[in-house]
């Protein structure tokens, strides 16, 4: 789904402040003081399904009965404005699910509701996406949405997948979607961590063997491209696999058949590969630790999920739905969280990106004891980093930015100055 910024602002509104303005924009606009409803235009009450007459006065969760608005309403949160939801679920006066982008300004005393109706593009997203685990993709980044438009596209092929990323980036989420919704979708999806097996066994895991190939080897046994003929592997750390094993995963690619060990003949098997890896493969081929003529042929697809600190717009969204899954799982009934805490997540780089992110939240569920999610309650290393933040602008206004005095100040090398005001960017 493509969540671009309602072409409407604030300005708009209060620059052309008249029914007959408002009325020519395409999203709906409502305006609301004290929680009930003043105005509206004639794009609000299509997408609602109520006519002015009936929206005055009421409620704005009467009109608008989105899953936000009596549980955690954006304008009880004191999130600084504009606040923007790219996607809540709400229901029309005929009880018809839609789905809403969502903008909320401040007018003075008053509010702004901008709403964009996105029903018919979710649910064709849904058809395509929905059971294939693109529910647990939780993203407004243009760079990971880029990335799920194309995946119908490239699924239908049978073309080898590289899939790049950092750990704890989605890899295997995005592995599973483009099986998924592939052809080869209801049959094997073999998977196997290539950085997980011994050197010694991986030949015999990936090709199998035969009777007698070594001293246990009493039966038969099928390798994992066999299991997977006629769907889908995935070479999971990629990177990791042995120069003797490149050199027999490319005669697969190539000539689409194995030789399990021990065997006299080769066996045909039919398997779509997607490999990942966290490593940056044309390095490792520059330096000799990866097969070229293997890259190529893995990399005809290419995907880069971009680590968290590269999509900072998802981390509220991210925190948001973490709170709500441990919230369902704990039962202790956070509701949110404070601006100050969710300022430090989003300041914070992730090396552990998404993974990282969801161990932090649940860690705060630990200690919080209350409805809110606050500093306190977050892991030491990230108040830390905030602590360490404040004395470094401290140091430097305190030195009126002259660096070689904050560095005395702080009783740290100019170097070391340097690289933490680059890590908290400050500049």
């Amino acid at each position: 789904m493509n969540f671009l910024k309602p072409s409407v602002t604030i300005q708009n509104v209060m620059e052309n402040f008249s029914e007959k303005i408002i009325n020519l924009i395409s999203e709906g606009v409502i305006i609301i003081e004290n929680f009930k409803v003043l105005s509206a235009n004639r794009a609000a009450q299509k997408i609602t399904g109520f006519s002015i007459e009936q929206m005055k006065d009421k409620f704005c969760f009467e009109i608008l009965r989105c899953e936000l608005c009596q549980k955690k309403c954006p304008l009880k949160s004191r999130r600084k404005f504009p606040i923007e939801i790219p996607c809540v679920s709400a229901v029309d006066k005929f009880n018809e699910e839609k789905f809403l982008r969502v903008r909320l300004e401040s007018l003075e005393k008053k509010w702004v509701i901008i709403v964009e109706d996105r029903t018919r593009e979710v649910r064709l997203s849904k058809e395509s996406f929905g059971k294939y685990g693109f529910s647990d993709i939780i993203t407004a980044s243009p760079k990971v949405l880029e990335i799920i438009h194309m995946l119908p596209k490239l699924a239908v092929s049978d073309s080898p997948v590289l899939i790049e990323g950092k750990s704890g980036t989605g890899k295997e989420l995005f592995a599973s979607a483009i099986k998924n919704l592939s052809k080869r979708k209801n049959k094997a999806f073999v998977k196997i961590n290539c950085a997980a097996i011994p050197e010694g066994l991986i030949e015999s895991e990936l090709f199998g063997y035969k009777k007698g190939a070594f001293t246990d080897a009493r039966i038969d046994k099928k390798g994992l491209f066999s299991v997977a003929s006629g769907g889908t592997i995935f070479l999971d750390e990629v990177a990791e696999l042995p120069q003797q094993t490149q050199a027999k995963l490319l005669r697969v690619l190539e000539q689409g058949e194995i030789i399990p060990l021990g065997a006299t003949s080769p066996e045909k098997v039919d398997a779509r590969i997607i490999s990942s890896t966290n490593k940056n493969l044309r390095e490792l081929v520059r330096e000799g630790k990866f097969r070229e003529d293997l890259f190529y042929r893995i990399n005809v697809v290419y995907i880069y999920l971009p680590p968290l600190k590269e999509r900072k717009e998802d981390i509220p969204l991210l925190v948001e739905h973490f709170i709500e899954f441990f919230d369902s799982i704990k039962g202790k009934n956070i509701k949110e969280i404070k601006d100050g805490a969710l300022k430090i997540l989003i300041n914070y780089d992730y090396p552990g990106n998404v993974r990282e992110l969801k161990n932090i939240i649940e860690s705060a569920f630990v200690l919080a004891d209350g409805e809110y999610i606050d500093v306190q309650h977050l892991p030491l290393y990230l108040r830390e980093e905030k602590a360490e933040k404040r004395r470094v602008e401290e140091a430097l206004i305190q030195a009126k930015w002259v660096k070689s005095e904050a560095a005395k100040i702080l009783g740290v090398s100019r170097a070391t100055l340097w690289r933490k005001m680059k890590k908290y960017r400050i500049s």
